[in-house]
């Protein structure tokens, strides 16, 4: 929009030099062109927004979002995939697997169902995106952890048994944490589904619970 706002001003910087140059008008009717000139200049933004076209960009603009959010969050879960598998962690591995189906389900929810609405889509996509990430943080984190626990186990001492112990209760709240995540993400993919109206998305109750996750997510994030 930027770049042909700019390009339609020097057109019209040399077409009011031609129009002079052709004509040898005096100043007033020169003026009287270079107003013209403007005011078809304005209308330029104007019929970019009336036509629709900011609306496709902005929709553009947050489908590409969405890609490459995804696109990354899945190259992370492969990598976690395979360090989870190689500590031992089968839950953990297994959540990564859940994980991979929700984004995949959440990419299909975006990328079909909110067709067209971008503002719906992009409150449904930032609050949904802060829970996402705080159960992609906490199976990095059962990553560490589980590091953790194999070195205390290479160099077992009375003393590691309680680090082993504060480790392992650690593990087990995350995974007790995604469980309660997953559950509430895939409610509200299935409630968004059950929308007739797309209209009524904000006047649910859906939206509203995962920004209640998201600041949950957040809060526990810190």
């Amino acid at each position: 929009m930027k770049a042909a706002i700019i390009s339609a001003a020097l057109l019209s910087v040399v077409l009011i030099g031609v129009y002079k140059w052709w004509f040898q008008s005096g100043w007033p009717l020169s003026a009287a062109y270079a107003a013209f000139s403007l005011m078809c200049l304005a209308t330029i933004p104007l019929c970019y927004r009336l036509f629709g076209f900011h609306d496709n960009d902005v929709i553009d603009a947050l489908i590409n979002r969405e890609q490459q959010e995804h696109s990354e969050m899945l190259a992370r879960l492969d990598t976690m995939h395979r360090d989870l598998e190689g500590l031992d962690n089968t839950e953990g591995a297994a959540q990564v697997h859940t994980l991979t189906q929700l984004l995949n389900d959440f990419h299909e929810v975006i990328a079909n169902r909110f067709r067209g609405k971008q503002l719906s889509s992009s409150s449904y996509l930032n609050a949904a995106r802060h829970v996402q990430n705080q159960t992609l943080q906490n199976l990095s984190d059962m990553v560490g952890i589980g590091h953790s626990i194999a070195s205390l186990n290479r160099h077992q001492s009375p003393d590691n048994q309680q680090q082993l112990d504060t480790q392992q209760q650690r593990l087990d709240s995350l995974l007790q944490e995604n469980r309660k995540l997953f559950a509430a993400l895939s409610e509200t993919s299935v409630e968004v589904a059950n929308i007739q109206e797309i209209g009524a998305f904000e006047r649910t109750e859906t939206l509203a619970r995962l920004n209640d996750l998201a600041v949950i997510a957040r809060q526990q994030s810190r």
